[in-house]
């Protein structure tokens, strides 16, 4: 939790700093397996698991696109022991970060896309003023089922961001759209892209489709002439026919429940940009995905383009895409990427439906970063979210220039110091005081008081953060802009991958004794990188001569290999 007022620094000074630094552990993690990737098939223990090309792998390279050979798992696992985090066989989890970013204004977005294009990093960027911005369309999940839930999950999380607590009547309406958008998008999942070339569906045609009913007869009518859509859909079908056909029993109670979701649907559409990325069909992100594969996406949501209500619509309907895929991430604590999921001006988005950034995010391996201008941001529209975000954000930072009941609350939660107290009189007569000292005591006295807490300096901060023991460290800290350092182009090393494609792990040598060229296999026990170097070496060798990786940085792989397995 990061608390200060508008120009105190919460973007400048912490979270664009702290992102670079999470964007130099993806830029080491992305270098380090490209170095021990090639490695890995130069001597024959893996091979690419799909034909690339050469750019395509030196830009995008993660070690899941490579899979060691049945006969060497055990050297495999060995060689790359400290980038693995679980698994075996064909299902590693190897060493990567991922990074979101959710952010009212383009300003900090663009620093942080310079800071990962200057270390040639893929970036997934959503900005409705961008016409080429990459989209967020919920079909894009494979099985009709999770779209439909997908899809029903955030219009609820909508609704109940904007809405007070509904009245029963309320409530059997919001059921009963939420049941009507759950069929019609399994229906428009299994049936669009057969009916138009393969195209995802979209908002907009759920919308269509919710306010002419006939659209949906027509569908289902077609979905009817297959017969093992027929049984697989039996329930769909019966229930399109109650509920949506002209003649249907429930269709003028339908067409009422139904405004429910085509109310939120259409502020979400109103704004064009806005549309063109949550309809767009052909390049959308994949939260699983980019979950899995430690993808940096940032997203902008444009507050002062959008409008206050717009921009809040389009930014929960980000947090809550993400949350569909982080809730169901697959595996456990041990075995996932470490995700960073950073939301600036948190404010417009606190609710029932966020709650779960703060009490559930932790297991599924995402760590939320949220900057609020005051505690009283916190509380909601119903007052009750500050115990549950303040308790479950164990790090914390403020700045100073608060409300005096901020600051009160601020230098408690910041914690005590002991030190000793005592009292001393003063002799008048004499004109000193007495040495003998009373009231001796070794007790907690609060670390800053609330008007240290006021006066912080600008590029000052106090903060608590858990420590790795479990305990809390408090201070204050001096901070500081973005180093220009990180706009600076990091070299990216180029390999030539493309040779082993097809799985060829030979290289021609010349003899140093005879003019004769032979084809040598590269094995444990012949494989080198130094075309000078004699006789046998270490199993696996890699080429350090311009690596800055393996050697003289603090967060180093390394690896030291006996061929009798022992450590040295």
């Amino acid at each position: 939790l990061v608390c200060g007022v508008s120009g105190s620094g919460k973007t400048s000074l912490l979270f664009e700093p702290m992102i670079a630094q999470d964007i130099d552990k993806k830029y080491f993690f992305r270098e380090i397996s490209k170095e021990m990737g090639f490695t890995a098939l130069k001597t024959g223990i893996a091979s690419l698991t799909c034909p690339y090309t050469n750019d395509y792998l030196n830009s995008n390279f993660n070690l899941n696109m490579i899979k060691p050979l049945d006969n060497k798992v055990d050297v495999y696992n060995t060689y790359m022991k400290k980038m693995i985090i679980a698994g075996s066989g064909d299902n590693y989890v190897y060493r990567n970060v991922g990074i979101t970013y959710i952010s009212p204004d383009i300003e900090s977005i663009n620093h942080i896309q310079k800071v990962a294009t200057a270390r040639n990093l893929k970036v997934n960027i959503i900005d409705p003023n961008n016409p080429n911005s990459i989209g967020l369309n919920p079909f894009i999940f494979n099985d009709p089922n999770q779209t439909a839930i997908a899809i029903s999950t955030i219009l609820k999380g909508l609704d109940q961001a904007t809405s007070n607590m509904p009245d029963m009547n309320m409530a059997y309406r919001q059921n009963a759209a939420t049941q009507a958008v759950e069929n019609v998008t399994i229906l428009l999942k299994e049936m669009y892209p057969k009916l138009h070339d393969f195209d995802l569906p979209t908002l907009d045609d759920l919308l269509s489709y919710l306010n002419d009913f006939s659209k949906i007869q027509n569908m289902c009518e077609i979905l009817k002439k297959d017969e093992t859509l027929v049984k697989k859909y039996s329930s769909l079908i019966n229930y399109c026919e109650r509920n949506f056909y002209d003649n249907a029993p429930n269709k003028a109670e339908m067409e009422t429940f139904v405004t429910y979701a085509t109310s939120l649907l259409d502020v979400l559409l109103r704004y064009s940009g806005v549309k063109n990325i949550l309809c767009n069909r052909i390049n959308t992100i994949n939260f699983d995905k980019a979950l899995a594969n430690g993808e940096i996406t940032l997203i902008c949501t444009r507050r002062g383009d959008l409008g206050p209500s717009i921009h809040k619509a389009f930014g929960l309907f980000s947090i809550l895409m993400m949350q569909y895929s982080v809730l169901r991430r697959p595996g456990n604590e041990k075995d996932r990427i470490p995700h960073f999921l950073y939301i600036d001006e948190f404010a417009d988005f606190v609710g029932n439906a966020t709650d779960s950034l703060f009490t559930l995010y932790r297991k599924y391996k995402v760590a939320t970063i949220i900057s609020v201008q005051n505690l009283s941001q916190l509380d909601g529209a119903d007052k009750k979210h500050r115990a549950t975000i303040t308790s479950n954000c164990s790090n914390k930072f403020v700045f100073g220039n608060n409300t005096p009941e901020d600051n009160e609350w601020w230098s408690k939660e910041i914690g005590d110091k002991k030190e000793w107290k005592f009292t001393n009189s003063y002799d008048t007569a004499k004109g000193q005081y007495d040495p003998k000292l009373g009231n001796i005591d070794y007790a907690y006295k609060l670390k800053y008081s609330a008007g240290k807490v006021q006066i912080l300096k600008f590029k000052q901060a106090m903060y608590k953060l858990r420590n790795l023991g479990g305990k809390s460290d408090t201070g204050t800290v001096n901070l500081n802009f973005l180093s220009a350092s990180y706009y600076g182009n990091k070299p990216s090393k180029t390999y030539a991958f493309d040779k082993y494609n097809l799985g060829l792990s030979s290289h021609e040598i010349e003899s140093d004794e005879t003019n004769d060229t032979t084809i040598k296999k590269n094995t444990l026990k012949n494989y080198h990188f130094d075309d000078n170097a004699q006789g046998d070496v270490d199993p696996i060798k890699t080429d350090t001569s311009d690596s800055t990786y393996l050697f003289n940085n603090e967060d180093a792989i390394v690896f030291d290999l006996r061929r009798d397995g022992k450590k040295k």
